[in-house]
């Protein structure tokens, strides 16, 4: 089942042309969110410059914004990044959508440079 902002913005997602302004990597890295009275620890699917889709069985509604918290191995501090719910799917492949909000400098750096390296076949970002 596809829960989305509305119809309109499902069909403005997966019909057409692709609208990401970024590309996307496959990256399977652990992502931490708060979900009400709870602190979740997840993984990415794949991520982008400017988002990343996060498989879960605890979405967050849409229009829902999510402090986010990236572990990636070779960084020693985790990057934290506010983001957006832009759509949901339940399901057998449950997850959400994020759309970044709020990035710092320094973070979107670093965030660019893991990206570029997958881009490049890099194995360890």
């Amino acid at each position: 089942m596809n829960n989305a902002l509305d119809k309109g913005d499902v069909m403005k997602t997966f019909e057409g042309k692709e609208r990401r302004q970024h590309p996307r990597v496959k990256l399977r890295i652990e992502v931490s969110y708060q979900k009400v009275d709870s602190y979740l620890h997840r993984f990415t699917e794949n991520i982008s410059e400017g988002g990343c889709f996060i498989e879960t069985n605890e979405v967050l509604p849409p229009r829902t914004e999510v402090p986010l918290e990236f572990s990636f191995p070779n960084h020693p501090k985790p990057l934290v990044i506010t983001g957006e719910v832009v759509w949901v799917v339940e399901g057998t492949h449950s997850g959400m959508g994020i759309q970044y909000k709020e990035i710092s400098q320094d973070a979107q750096k670093v965030l660019r440079e893991i990206i570029q390296s997958l881009m490049k076949g890099d194995k360890n970002p």
